[in-house]
């Protein structure tokens, strides 16, 4: 690698960094972290040289908070459940006359009282290295609805605060991120999310600042040349807490994979999937072993369905098999 495009990613590191502010809002847990990138580092969009949809669903905590006994608040609804449930919708593709690719990410996500839909709007360039490997240089717009209901509050006693809140919010925010990758070797990569950190007028909702890195390995065994392992490793921080996901990835004969997930003082997830010509599905268990348990928690479900194709006008449609890259 030249010393040029080692001063390019140092540079951004460093950006990453110096963009520092103490405190954040915890990002959604995703188990299967490894087919998500694109949600946490918009480096990634047509970093895979492909048009490529991923859609995914996660129900976390499932069944924390039930109520033994139904209860009804204020408004009239009963409140059933405090765990958080997520939608994302991820979409990418290349972009060669701007030497890169544009993508768009999608999340409905409902934690508590508050319901967030956010859209990312974003490019990255894409460069090839000497070394045969790939940077990628990306930002996003973030534009978040936020929601807040303040029925399911439910106070003992009137609240001022919460009687003169509005509901929602509209709001735009920045995020940046650099991933580097060389095929069936090393993959990295660095962002910062709500670069701005806005803050909300009606709901008092606060964007938080946070930081992602991300790291891992493709390999084969001489042994075993049908199976590639790819283990990875996911930390997530604002700098004041921090949350750290390790995986390994089996995939036999680029069409079935099997893998652990282990989330610190969380849980370990299960991952099962498999890959058709096109197409991709894939689900994960999280065996919860926090003492979130005690509040009814009986572990998270996720779905993952991803489309992924290249297209060549001389050569039509070519399958892409990485499970990595779907």
């Amino acid at each position: 690698m030249k010393f040029k495009e080692y001063r390019i990613i140092l540079t951004c590191a460093l950006f990453a960094v110096v963009s520092f502010t103490a405190s954040a809002q915890q990002q959604i847990q995703l188990t299967q972290n490894m087919f998500n990138i694109m949600s946490y580092n918009p480096g990634y969009m047509g970093h895979r040289n492909a048009i490529n949809i991923l859609g995914t669903i996660r129900s976390q905590w499932t069944g924390f908070g039930v109520d033994s006994v139904s209860t009804t608040n204020s408004s009239g609804k009963t409140r059933t459940s405090y765990a958080p449930v997520a939608y994302l919708i991820n979409a990418d593709l290349p972009i060669t006359f701007l030497h890169g690719g544009v993508g768009i990410n999608i999340t409905s996500d409902n934690i508590g009282s508050f319901s967030n839909v956010t859209m990312n709007l974003g490019y990255a360039y894409q460069k090839v290295l000497v070394n045969g490997g790939k940077l990628g240089i990306g930002a996003q717009l973030k534009l978040d609805n936020i929601v807040l209901d303040k029925n399911s509050l439910d106070p003992n006693a009137e609240d001022p605060l919460i009687s003169n809140m509005n509901q929602n919010d509209f709001m735009a925010d920045a995020n940046l991120g650099v991933f580097y990758s060389k095929p069936n070797s090393l993959f990295a990569g660095i962002s910062v999310l709500n670069l701005l950190e806005t803050k909300g007028k009606n709901t008092f909702y606060q964007e938080k600042r946070s930081f992602n890195a991300l790291a891992g390995y493709e390999f084969r065994l001489t042994s075993l040349p049908k199976i590639k392992f790819t283990p990875s490793i996911l930390l997530k921080t604002d700098l004041a807490t921090f949350q750290i996901d390790a995986n390994i990835l089996a995939t036999f004969n680029d069409k079935f994979w099997g893998g652990v997930n282990y989330r610190l003082n969380d849980g370990i997830g299960l991952i099962f999937g498999l890959s058709w010509k096109d197409l991709m599905a894939s689900f994960s268990y999280d065996i919860p072993m926090s003492k979130l348990i005690r509040g009814g928690n009986f572990g998270s479900f996720e779905v993952v369905l991803g489309y992924g194709f290249k297209f060549n006008n001389n050569k039509g449609l070519k399958t892409q098999k990485n499970t990595r890259y779907l």
